[in-house]
């Protein structure tokens, strides 16, 4: 079997949705979503526009393999260079023998990539990069909270997830992550991407960071063209800077046999770039005010950065780790999953600042759940 290998075509969208459909998972969303596959993978400004940014595996011109790239400009300390997340790792039962693989994989793992992140591995899969010296990476940590008035509502949830628990242990768990008070309101806050953002915020941001380059450029590529979600962009303004956060709501939803219902409402923060500690507050406390406002129970926000992990811990946005019953908090809500879900990674760098094995304290690097296709639909 003489299997060649290059990168796919912009009219081949039909045959890599069958093959995701018929050896990775029927009906995923990039086969039920064209839109949402366009706006992952043919990223002119990021890849050439005539073609997508997947590699393929083929025999005689028929698929045995494929692998999806997103790219994005990487960040270490104000430098940048190219960077991409590989998604959907599929090879054809047939062909998981001999080194078809791990040439699909060398597609992306070239010089021009300084930085290949595999975001969202299957824990399964993680021998496979330690082998291949990839540095595979603890749980991105999630923080969660409830807000005080909405304990009931978080117990509501957990006995709908976990029918089987008692009710001490859902008290216990949910009174773990209520805030003590609600923050008081900021002065003023703004919303949209600042127009000085590329000039006045990022540059600070960059030179102290490493990860994806959060530029306006990706802002308004990742959050106002995403063709699925509809997520807010709020700014506090912290003298000549601008903090920064983005955030949307989602409805939580239990399947029924007469199809999904609504259960309740919480809020998914993508995004947490303050301009300084009491900036940090004073978002917070912005952010808190808007949940408040669509009437969300709680939120929860999924990053690696020691800085803003400690300011989020400070404001008692806490880590789910503190509780011993953390991982029966559910992440996936439409359709409502009491399984944890904790999200492993696996990367490899060249000359880059490792994110080693823990993100806290002086942990440089910027990554939150919405990088790569992490936050999308089910």
């Amino acid at each position: 079997m003489a299997v060649e290998f290059r990168y796919a075509k912009r009219d081949e969208y039909p045959a890599i949705s069958r093959f995701l459909n018929d050896h990775w998972a029927k009906d995923h969303i990039y086969v039920r979503n064209e839109s949402l596959f366009n706006w992952a993978f043919h990223r002119p400004s990021q890849w050439p526009e005539e073609g997508l940014s997947w590699a393929v595996a083929e025999d005689k011109s028929e698929l045995v393999g494929i692998l999806g790239g997103i790219p994005f400009s990487f960040n270490q300390f104000g430098k940048r260079a190219q960077g991409v997340w590989i998604a959907n790792y599929v090879i054809r039962q047939d062909y998981r023998k001999g080194s078809t693989a791990l040439q699909l994989l060398s597609m992306f793992r070239r010089p021009s990539f300084q930085a290949v992140i595999a975001f969202g591995i299957n824990p399964a899969t993680a021998t496979i990069y330690r082998v291949l010296r990839g540095e595979v990476l603890p749980q991105i940590p999630r923080h969660f909270m409830v807000l005080p008035e909405a304990v009931g509502r978080m117990q509501n949830l957990l006995q709908i997830a976990h029918p089987d628990w008692s009710a001490e242990r859902i008290e216990g768990l949910s009174e773990a992550f209520r805030l003590p008070s609600l923050p008081p309101a900021p002065v003023e806050v703004e919303e949209g991407i600042p127009g000085d953002w590329d000039r006045k915020d990022w540059p600070e941001i960059a030179a102290a960071t490493v990860g994806a380059s959060r530029d306006s450029d990706y802002l308004n590529w990742r959050y106002r063209q995403h063709p699925c979600f509809s997520y807010r962009i709020v700014t506090v303004r912290d003298g000549s800077r601008t903090g920064l956060l983005v955030w949307r709501l989602e409805t939580i939803r239990r399947a029924t046999p007469e199809g999904r219902v609504d259960v309740d409402r919480i809020g998914r923060l993508v995004e947490f770039l303050p301009a300084s500690p009491a900036n940090a507050e004073a978002l917070f406390a912005a952010f808190v005010g808007e949940l408040k406002a669509a009437d969300a129970f709680g939120a929860d926000f999924y990053g690696y950065h020691g800085q803003t992990q400690g300011m989020l811990k400070a404001m008692e946005f806490n880590e789910t780790s503190v509780h011993m019953d953390s991982e029966g908090i559910p992440s996936r809500f439409q359709p409502l999953d009491g399984k944890g879900g904790g999200i492993m990674s696996a990367l490899f760098v060249q000359d880059a600042v490792s994110p080693g094995r823990s993100f806290e304290g002086g942990c440089p690097w910027y990554w939150t759940k919405s990088d790569s296709d992490q936050d999308r639909p089910n």
